[in-house]
């Protein structure tokens, strides 16, 4: 994923100083460090925990993001202030700089908003004291995090469409913790991450299977098979798919665990994009299986799926033996 990084302004946000510090001159793009540190965080908005959607044209933010590119510096601190006029009502949301940054991706132009939030962190001070030179230990209240972390809470939209990719955490909201950034920022109901789409297809098919009496791993194993396989050829997590693998002849439970589904995420297929794709593929294209002796596995899935290389084999003890077959060599590695 190539980025061009074209604007970019940071404010800040220390809540222990009263309203934000809004900048009126970007950033300098020319700096290598702060190119790798934006271009960086900017690419960690693609995640499994990412959510997606579209942003309405007559909102606000909407309209804020439209006119970036013709007066940067006065548009961002606008769309930080809509932002900070929710953020500032959380009894624990924590001080941190927000960067507004445009960049190509793929000819488009596009919006990212970075939150990085304050830590703290230890160093030292070199003084001079009557003649004496003296190292001290002071403590820095607003270090942000590396290059190789990503935000704490971002979005990138893609100015043409509005649409966007998300990360985001809950804060406290008159006592109610709440995904401010999405339902009262930027107003738009997301389409679920796909961590917690899978989280949601594995929870529903383990009720069900249970119910059934299907050994907990096996079901496992068979929802992340069949999402991987769905996503890989259909680009998106296909549920009846998913049921027709894990319950085969059980029309039955492949019914409940449809309805179920629909009642959860009210859908049968499930989008995933493009860059979501390719991180799903690293991602679900193991099986990783820890045994109850100790012993931890991880199987690409081509393997997992041939019974020449693997085998699962319930013992009339209740207990189960894992067969690994046609090894030709084995490589120990500290």
């Amino acid at each position: 994923m190539d980025i061009y990084l074209k604007q970019a302004v940071l404010h800040v946000i220390d809540r222990s100083f009263g309203d934000p510090i809004y900048s009126q001159v970007r950033l300098d793009l020319e700096n290598i460090n702060t190119r790798e540190y934006l271009t960086n965080k900017i690419k960690k908005i693609t995640s499994a925990q990412t959510k997606t959607g579209v942003i309405r044209e007559d909102s606000v933010i909407g309209g804020l993001i439209k006119q970036l590119n013709t007066d940067f510096e006065n548009t961002s601190s606008d769309i930080v202030r809509k932002w900070y006029e929710v953020y500032s009502q959380s009894e624990d949301a924590p001080s941190a700089d927000i960067f507004i940054v445009t960049f190509e991706k793929d000819a488009q132009l596009y919006m990212a908003f970075l939150k990085i939030n304050y830590h703290q962190q230890f160093t030292h001070m070199v003084g001079d004291e009557d003649g004496k030179v003296f190292n001290d230990l002071m403590i820095h209240q607003s270090i942000l995090s590396g290059k190789t972390q990503k935000a704490d809470e971002a979005f990138s939209v893609n100015v043409d469409n509005l649409a966007f990719e998300l990360i985001e955490k809950k804060y406290n909201f008159s006592g109610e913790k709440i995904d401010y950034l999405s339902s009262k920022v930027i107003d738009s109901e997301p389409i679920a991450s796909l961590e917690d789409s899978v989280k949601t297809v594995k929870k529903v098919a383990e009720k069900v299977g249970k119910k059934y009496e299907l050994p907990k791993f096996e079901v496992t194993n068979q929802v992340k098979d069949a999402i991987s396989t769905t996503i890989d050829n259909d680009g998106l997590i296909d549920t009846e798919a998913v049921a027709a693998t894990v319950f085969k002849d059980n029309h039955v439970a492949q019914t409940e665990f449809h309805d179920q589904i629909v009642e959860k995420v009210s859908a049968t297929r499930i989008p995933v994009s493009n860059d979501i794709q390719t991180i799903a593929k690293k991602k679900y294209g193991k099986q990783k299986l820890k045994l109850s002796n100790g012993i931890e596995m991880s199987i690409p899935l081509e393997v997992y799926q041939d019974p020449n290389l693997i085998e699962f084999i319930n013992n009339p003890d209740g207990t189960i033996s894992v067969s690994i077959k046609n090894v030709e060599e084995v490589i120990s590695r500290l």
